[in-house]
């Protein structure tokens, strides 16, 4: 007995010596097990409050990582305090390289998708020789401000869903469709220019005039590429049209716009129009998969398919610019330099956050759309058109099928059976063309340049025919 008292106040000290020699080890691996219980609790709040469920698939990597996180420092804990000790060394050393890579990446200029692709485009241009402008969005806006431009960035509605579905209580809350009225808009550099525009009283990309006009021959519907992104002011699609037919026409297009969102357009400005042609342009990248399938999940935006709905938004433009200023004021009082904090652009580069989601193509929903949007242009002895826009996918690899690929035959032949004429801008333009990479700038993955639209606006206007 005498000895096993012996051994065991010999195994007590040395493990209190230990911990004496080590207990930065200890309180490291208890701080790493804390933050990882808080990170659960952070997950929780965002995915099960915030976003009520709805984006559970999205988080249940973080829910695994910081579960994980929990698990293993508990079992460090248990560890001898040697162990413990490298454990917590090699674990540190990782943070730290992990932060040096993320402030490298962002001092590159590489902190998230679309600051890759501007890198990408700003290196094709010094190649080629062409001037390319490196400030920030916001850069630009400030930059005009302080030369007494009244300036803002394009906003888009889809943006404001997330918003909605999280902080409204009240059924009637305000949906805008368009952007800040009468403002030097900015939107995205992708050939070396910023896209700036003065926007119309109800904040799209037109001449304002056009909305005092009483005949409006065209009126186009869509999202970025209608917006005509990465072209300046009258290089789009609607301000070619106007200089080529000499007509009037007005575009509803803004980025990030689905199916939904550009019926619930028609619905609000198409009816004080009556134009005589609507365009539908339709992108293939992103329309149905991603886009109707976050727009359906909008409440105000599903109540424009009852027959009589309307938000009668043609005449509540203050309250909208009210509406977006404030929520403008927000974005920019957003931190987004600390965005290193959370390694945002290692998470970016990798696709992290990507959401390797299979999305049904809602076929059902996006016929009802179409239908209905035929009918009320006909209502006025309109005429719908289906434009169908190719991305950029399709060229830059090997496609085995085009009628196959992005699922382009189902989508146009839904169409066809509706009896809509249908412009393949595919067929017409991209197809035959000898170097279909060259209509999108510099090459690289985004919109088209302003010869793509050119030929575009082109085939568009030779295929658009009323039957008397």
């Amino acid at each position: 007995m005498k000895i096993t008292g012996k051994n065991t106040s010999s195994t007590s000290g040395h493990q209190q010596w230990n911990e004496t020699k080590y207990p930065f080890s200890r309180w490291m691996s208890l701080f790493f097990m804390s933050g990882s219980i808080l990170l659960l609790s952070f997950v929780f709040y965002r995915s099960e409050i915030i976003f009520k469920g709805e984006n559970s698939s999205h988080y249940y990597k973080y829910y695994l990582i910081t579960l994980s996180g929990i698990l293993f420092w508990g079992v460090v804990l248990r560890l001898r305090e040697e162990i413990r000790a490298n454990i917590v060394t090699v674990f540190i050393s990782l943070i730290f390289g992990l932060y040096m890579a993320e402030v490298g990446l962002t001092f590159l200029g590489l902190g998230g998708k679309k600051s890759i692709l501007i890198y990408r485009a700003n290196a094709a241009a010094a190649e080629l020789g062409v001037k390319f402008d490196k400030r920030t969005k916001l850069e630009v806006i400030d930059d005009l401000v302080a030369e007494g431009l009244d300036a803002v960035p394009a906003v888009h509605p889809s943006l404001m869903i997330p918003i909605n579905n999280r902080n409204n209580t009240d059924i009637n809350y305000l949906m805008p469709l368009g952007g800040v009225g009468s403002k030097t808009t900015i939107y995205d550099n992708e050939s070396g220019k910023y896209m700036i525009y003065m926007s119309d009283r109800h904040g799209f990309n037109n001449p304002d005039r056009q909305w005092d006009l009483q005949d409006i021959e065209w009126l186009l519907l869509g999202d970025s590429f209608t917006q005509g992104a990465a072209v300046q002011a009258g290089e789009d699609i609607a301000g070619q049209i106007r200089s080529l037919t000499r007509t009037n026409a007005i575009s509803l297009g803004i980025g990030g716009n689905g199916p939904l969102i550009q019926y619930a357009s028609l619905v609000e400005y198409g009816n004080a129009l009556a134009p005589e042609k609507v365009l539908w342009i339709y992108f293939e990248g992103n329309d149905l998969h991603v886009d109707l399938e976050r727009e359906k999940k909008e409440p105000m935006l599903m109540k424009y398919m009852q027959d009589d709905f309307s938000q009668n938004l043609i005449n509540r433009q203050k309250e909208i610019d009210e509406y977006l200023e404030e929520y403008i004021e927000k974005e920019k009082s957003k931190s987004y330099k600390l965005n290193w904090i959370k390694l945002y652009a290692i998470r970016s580069i990798i696709g992290f956050d990507d959401r390797d989601i299979e999305f049904e193509y809602e076929y059902t929903l996006f016929t009802e759309i179409l239908t209905k949007a035929k009918a009320r242009v006909e209502s006025w002895g309109g005429g719908l058109f289906f434009v169908y826009l190719p991305a950029y996918e399709r060229y830059s690899q090997r496609v085995n099928s085009h009628d196959n690929f992005i699922n382009k035959s189902e989508v146009i032949n839904l169409v066809k059976e509706l009896k809509i004429p249908v412009i393949d801008i595919h067929k017409e333009v991209f197809a035959g063309h000898p170097d279909p990479l060259s209509l999108f700038p510099f090459r690289i993955f985004g919109h088209y340049t302003k010869e793509g639209y050119s030929e575009v606006t082109e085939a568009i206007i030779a295929n658009t025919k009323i039957d008397d």
